[in-house]
């Protein structure tokens, strides 16, 4: 990859707790095991619930919530799914729950509740429970069903995009050398966005890959970004299907956009967006 500072290095050569853990660790794909909540720690929903500015919309905390599990429905490797990351599942920021019941481990199949604010988990030091009651208390934090069900919704959609192309599913490290790149790199780099291309037609035809090309866009911002990318010039990209689907989840997905003589992909705030090559 280029880095921000402008260096091509692979990712073996970039590191993690302070240089000495490689980020590029496994020999290929199958080894690697990607996932944004476990059993063990918090939901990503409490983990937002404290992290995200108090004031983040309910709208928004689902879309924050969607976009982690896109970094996982479009990363190559094995995609791991907690229970409940499709329905904001929360544990009333319980952090170690093996031990804590129903009452803090529910998942509620009807979409009306999240399990959110249910009281104080029964572990912890009193610092961490006076820092977790404020947010508990908080009403305003607590999704409606509308959240709930429109996360369960447009995480069906992400798994409909995964499972629309082999590329997200590439079975070797050469396949992913030959096949998968990132733009929107370096200093210049608008950096709440990441972008991956996948190419399913060079070297030669991938098996299942279903398009010529895959090019995925993850905008965190809270803003709409665009992104000129000269490499993908006048091609005739268009919005994945499952995108403008009667009944897709997210319809602000479906206002994204490609120029082609400009190569300028404009990407709604908070959004997941994957567009195809045919």
């Amino acid at each position: 990859l280029t880095t921000h500072w402008d260096a091509t290095m692979p990712l073996s050569d970039l590191g993690g707790g302070g240089g000495s853990v490689p980020v590029g660790y496994a020999i290929e794909p199958d080894e690697a095991v990607n996932y944004v909540e476990n059993h063990d720690n918090q939901t990503l929903f409490d983990v937002n619930a404290m992290k995200l500015p108090t004031a983040t919309s309910r709208e928004d905390r689902a879309r924050v919530q969607i976009l982690g599990a896109a970094t996982v429905a479009f990363a190559q490797g094995v995609a791991y799914y907690h229970a409940g990351v499709d329905t904001l599942r929360s544990k009333s920021l319980d952090r170690n729950s093996y031990d804590s019941g129903d009452w803090f481990n529910r998942l509620d199949w009807s979409y009306l509740s999240n399990n959110f604010g249910v009281g104080v988990p029964p572990e912890g030091d009193s610092n961490t429970v006076n820092l977790m009651k404020p947010f508990l208390g908080n009403s305003a934090i607590k999704p409606t069903g509308t959240e709930i069900t429109w996360t369960r919704d447009a995480f069906r959609d992400l798994l409909k995009i995964r499972g629309s192309s082999s590329l997200f599913r590439l079975r070797t490290a050469a396949d992913i050398k030959s096949r998968l790149s990132f733009h929107n790199l370096g200093s210049s780099q608008v950096p709440t966005v990441l972008v991956g291309q996948l190419s399913g037609s060079t070297p030669v035809v991938y098996p299942g890959a279903g398009f010529k090309e895959v090019v995925y866009f993850l905008n965190v911002d809270k803003v709409p970004q665009t992104l000129t990318i000269a490499a993908l010039k006048n091609k005739g990209y268009v919005l994945h299907p499952v995108h403008t689907a009667a009944g897709a989840a997210d319809t602000r997905a479906a206002t994204a956009t490609y120029t082609a003589g400009s190569g300028s992909f404009q990407i709604p705030a908070r959004t997941a967006v994957v567009f195809v090559l045919n």
